[in-house]
């Protein structure tokens, strides 16, 4: 694996290189104590509806990298670059008394198809072939309460995602390029996708957890709700849900997402648990008004069909950690997006994090 693949190498030669930029002044922690992490997190997600589905419609592939920073306050001090102190500190300074705020950027490409990938001429009452390739700036502000099921965390996150709908999101490119590597059969209906279409999608989103007292020490479970809103010319929906996880040395983070706004998060004071194991399930539901992916072009003619309103997602898996990875697996199934679509959508998320 690693000669096929050797650019893990390089992306951990770079993590490693970051105190070249800051020097680590923290206090030397206690006997005993855990030292948080200094300065953040990268995340790599892959969903497919190959992953023990063994489709390939709908909603056929996603990907994501992700970059969360640590706390602001870790990058106020006087051993960090001008810059990067600026805006920490001025950022930190917008944030009420008793909370604490990260930042993250990410990019993101999410391919759809129709049922039948092998006919040039896609059935106009199906799916449309469509692609998003986005950029996502991410701003969060938490506050931590105390132990037990009696108060709650709460995380409130803010994105912007900006890119493209349409050849220009390079569907095609990404599909058969994999399709050819695998010696599988082109999609041969990608001339007849959806036009090219800028995309600004604004989030937000608030997360509350709810744990067990001693969940990130031992044996827990935890509880995390959540709700939020998006608004844009691609995705325009409300939506609202949790999850439950029940394991050993559960992370301090707000649960574990498929590809989605504001799925990131890290643990909360960037202390990581050591070696720990958990199961998960997760439910979510979605209003939606409006879906270009589905729907069409916002002006200008396009194969469309007609959104199905409400929108749900049932997914389970398990995660497993050590104090710098993070590895999880969920089988999800979503619920018809559209009229007339036959069946519910299946498909596998696979996310990895380091964190450093």
């Amino acid at each position: 694996m690693p000669a096929a693949f050797p650019s893990h190498q390089f992306l951990l030669a770079l993590l490693s290189a970051a105190p070249l930029f800051a020097a680590d002044t923290a206090v030397p922690p206690a006997a005993g104590a855990v030292e948080p992490l200094r300065y953040g997190s990268v995340s790599v997600y892959s969903e497919n509806d190959k992953y023990f589905s063994g489709s390939d419609k709908y909603y056929t592939n996603g990907a994501k990298i992700s970059a969360l920073s640590a706390p602001l306050s870790n990058f106020t001090g006087a051993e960090v670059p001008a810059p990067v102190r600026w805006v920490a500190t001025n950022l930190s300074a917008l944030i009420p008394p008793g909370h604490e705020c990260k930042l993250g950027l990410s990019l993101g490409q999410n391919i759809y198809t129709p049922i039948n990938i092998h006919t040039p001429t896609p059935d106009p009452t199906d799916r449309p072939y469509a692609a998003w390739l986005y950029l996502g700036a991410l701003f969060q502000s938490y506050t931590l309460a105390s132990p037990g099921w009696g108060g709650g965390d709460q995380l409130d996150s803010f994105e912007i995602n900006l890119g493209m709908v349409g050849p220009a999101a390079l569907g095609e490119q990404i599909q058969n390029g994999v399709h050819s590597a695998l010696r599988i059969p082109h999609a041969q209906g990608w001339a007849h996708q959806i036009h090219n279409e800028p995309g600004l999608d604004l989030i937000y989103e608030r997360k509350w957890r709810y744990e067990t007292v001693g969940a990130h020490t031992g044996l827990g479970a935890d509880l995390i709700p959540h709700a939020g809103l998006t608004l844009g010319n691609v995705f325009t929906y409300a939506n609202a849900g949790l999850e439950t996880r029940v394991g050993w040395k559960l992370p301090g983070d707000f649960g574990t997402d498929l590809i989605r706004p504001s799925s990131d998060s890290s643990d909360s004071k960037n202390i990581r648990p050591g070696f720990s194991i958990f199961l998960f399930g997760a439910v979510e539901g979605r209003a939606v008004a409006r879906d270009l992916t589905l729907q069409g072009n916002t002006f200008g003619d396009s194969p469309s069909v007609t959104v199905d309103h409400f929108v749900s997602d049932l997914s389970f898996g398990l995660g497993c950690g050590t104090r710098h990875w993070q590895f999880t697996y969920s089988q999800a199934n979503r619920s018809r997006e559209f009229v007339g679509q036959p069946k519910p959508d299946n498909f596998g998320s696979v996310s990895i994090t380091f964190f450093y």
